[in-house]
């Protein structure tokens, strides 16, 4: 029987072990528990004259110590994360017969995995791909994939083998997402791989080459950060073959440290680690990621707040606020950004495909339908038998070019870059100038000028077979100085009485009660939470307040840019401006490289930012086969500056690429254009941290 003391330290045993397994210890633990034992000790007899002293018994109370060992059951310890998110998209495993928009695996990254990574100074370093090279005659693409790098099956799949990933996969994909082999793909990097690819051939199980468009030696949209910088991987066609079309579609298997877990559309999605090893020693820290949607941005604060989720997507201009309370900023990629930019859609400038040659009669466009003030009309004194409408708003002497262009610089002189820094931003961001270039960028020069330029190649029939011009500024080219437009507006722009002038200059007067009613029917910008988050829309407000302050008719107008902006850019029916980015996300962007595909026709039919201009073509296809990095750069450059002067993208801002998270954690991922954020792989977390997950994983 127990005495009192042992009962005490039975509940201590008990209270100990509890606590070792909810803390997850898998080790042996001794214990030392005092025990208290009764002994009879005999006393000798005492023998005396007359009597003999019976035998007494003394209790005698002795405490012995023992050591008692407690093998505690193993409990496994984990590290899992909880990311909240504004939405959550849909799993698109098939991603050129999806929407318009990212897969919410691709979202978190981890899963797939690149050809080839940005790393010792080249954005081609071979990751899955063992090596690569060009033909001599530039007519072939040679890739030779790793050996030995296996598919990872999905949770709940885990006993499928899917296999090795190889050059089957890899060609199996890009024929697949390429618009000029598959013209049904919707694949968001198909206009990319257009312009540079035709048809990809298995040369053996490791080995492919891929038709090039034309000679290019030196990058390709392949990658994470590749040239022209798509950033997708390829798919298993293993998988697909395997487990049937369907199943494809909302699965994802790729060669990662993480598997696909549970992803439900609008709810939350999460990946898993595949296990301690991976292919490449990047098999991660953490156990789990679980994205989860939490739309309203005080909500994902709160929660924040109560530790229920580890980092957040989050509203820039709540950063500020949110490290007073002790949480961080965690900068994904550090000295990368994403940019925000005003793209002036509807402004098509190429007469024929610059690829196929094929016809593209703009002038049935949409955006030609009727005299639009910031939509340039190349085309009516070209042939002016085939534009619908006869233009009679222009001043003496000055084309609808430069009446449009003066009018699109107008509206870029008026946004004041530096008080949206400050009132916005909290001063964490930077001001651009055009989506190419700005501070921070490679090449940046705040003193440098554009120059004036000639439109491009047009009216030919012909397509892009000479560069446009830099000429003289003269007239209204001289607005802000004889060398064309700085690189770097005064004051960050803002100054509306400037950009009043501009108009007045444009033919669109303001009239005594300060209306420009000349300027017609109301201009409308659209906008939605775009890369930069919800404070774009903010940002639009204050643009649009800018503009309604020079007399002019604004409205704003919030469509799903994936479901719906996007396809009219494709059909080349938008002719709204839009505040978005086109494909120079970031200043993460080599100076050596050219200009994006996307701005002329040579994507078509893929996506495009709802302008093109045969300028750009031009240099695409001079840049992409010169072998001289200098040479590109040059040519690089000349494309930031025509681009600046036409005002195709009216640049305002850009942040730095992160999260808010809990104290401690930290994530410096490999550099990539477009994503902004890394792999999960490179997070780490705390000594001693396990993460918000026990609820969310499964």
């Amino acid at each position: 029987m127990f005495s009192k003391r042992n009962s005490i330290s039975f509940i201590v045993i008990a209270s100990l072990m509890s606590l070792i397994i909810a803390c997850g210890s898998t080790e042996t633990v001794e214990v030392i528990v005092e025990k208290e034992v009764i002994k009879e000790v005999p006393v000798e007899k005492i023998v005396k004259e007359t009597e003999v002293v019976e035998k007494e018994v003394i209790k005698e109370k002795v405490v012995t110590k023992e050591v008692e060992v407690i093998v505690t059951a193993p409990v496994e310890e984990t590290v899992d994360l909880v990311w909240g998110k504004k939405k959550i998209e849909g799993v698109f495993g098939l991603r050129w017969q999806g929407p318009y928009r990212t897969s919410a695996v691709i979202d978190m990254q981890g899963v797939e995995e690149p050809l080839f990574i940005y790393k010792n100074g080249t954005p081609m370093e071979p990751y899955t791909a063992d090596s690569w090279d060009v033909s001599a005659d530039g007519k072939y693409l040679n890739i030779k994939i790793k050996k030995g790098i296996d598919f990872n099956s999905p949770k709940g799949f885990e006993s499928v083998d899917f296999g090795e990933f190889d050059a089957n996969d890899v060609c199996w994909y890009f024929n697949n997402a390429n618009p000029s082999v598959n013209a049904e793909s919707t694949d968001p990097n198909g206009g990319d791989y257009a312009a540079v690819f035709g048809k990809c051939e298995v040369v053996d199980s490791h080995t492919l080459k891929w038709e090039l468009v034309s000679p290019l030696y030196f990058c390709f949209p392949i990658s994470d950060f590749g040239c022209l910088s798509a950033r997708m991987a390829p798919q298993s066609q293993k998988s697909f073959d395997k487990m049937g079309y369907e199943w494809s579609k909302s699965h994802h298997v790729g060669t990662g440290p993480y598997i696909q877990g549970a992803c439900i559309a609008g709810d939350r999605c999460t990946i898993h680690k595949a296990g301690d090893k991976h292919w490449a020693g990047n098999a991660g820290t953490i156990d789990s990621m679980t994205q989860i949607q939490v739309p309203e941005v005080q909500t994902r604060i709160a929660m924040l707040d109560n530790g229920s989720v580890d980092i957040a997507d989050m509203d820039f201009k709540m950063v500020p606020t949110l490290l007073d309370k002790g949480l961080d900023f965690v900068e994904t990629m550090p000295g990368s950004y994403v940019n925000q930019s005003i793209i002036w859609a509807g402004n098509l400038w190429e007469e024929v495909h610059s690829r196929t040659g094929e016809a593209l009669n703009p002038w049935d466009a949409p955006s030609y339908a009727k005299d639009y003030p910031w939509i340039g009309d190349p085309w009516q004194d070209i042939y002016p038998d085939k534009v619908v409408y006869t233009d009679t708003d222009n001043p003496a002497g000055m084309t609808d070019m430069e009446q449009a262009r003066l009018v699109r610089l107008a509206l870029s002189m008026a946004i004041d870059r530096n008080a949206i820094n400050k009132n916005l931003l909290n001063d964490l961001g930077l001001p651009i100038y055009s989506e190419y270039m700005g501070p921070e960028y490679p090449g940046w020069d705040a003193s440098r000028e554009t120059g004036c330029w000639d439109v491009g190649d047009i009216g030919t029939g012909t397509g892009v077979t000479k560069a446009p011009t830099k000429h003289t500024c003269t007239g209204t080219e001289t607005v802000l100085g004889t060398g064309g437009i700085p690189w770097e507006l005064p004051g960050g722009g803002g100054d509306m009485a400037l950009a009043g002038e501009l108009l007045d200059k444009a033919g669109y007067p303001a009239d005594s009660s300060g209306k420009r009613s000349s300027f017609g029917d109301e201009l409308v910008l659209q906008s939605y939470v775009a890369e930069t988050g919800e404070v774009s829309l903010e940002v639009a407000d204050t643009v649009m307040s800018s503009w309604t302050q020079l007399g002019l008719t604004i409205s704003g107008l919030e469509e799903d840019y994936g479901g719906v902006i996007s396809p009219r850019m494709r059909r080349r029916e938008q002719l709204l401006p839009v505040l978005k980015n086109g494909d120079v996300h970031s200043n993460s962007y080599p100076l050596d490289w050219p200009l994006p595909t996307v701005d002329s026709s040579s994507s078509r039919p893929g996506w495009g930012p709802g302008f093109e201009s045969p300028a750009q073509a031009y240099w695409l296809f001079q840049i992409l086969p010169e072998k001289d990095p200098a040479k590109r750069g040059e040519m690089h450059l000349m494309g930031v500056d025509y681009s600046m002067f036409w005002q195709q993208y009216g640049g305002i801002y850009m942040i730095p690429k992160g999260v808010v998270g809990q104290s401690g954690i930290t994530w410096d991922g490999w550099i990539s254009h477009y994503a902004n954020t890394s792999a999960p792989q490179f997070i780490k977390v705390p000594s001693g941290y396990n993460g918000a997950g026990a609820v969310y994983v499964k």
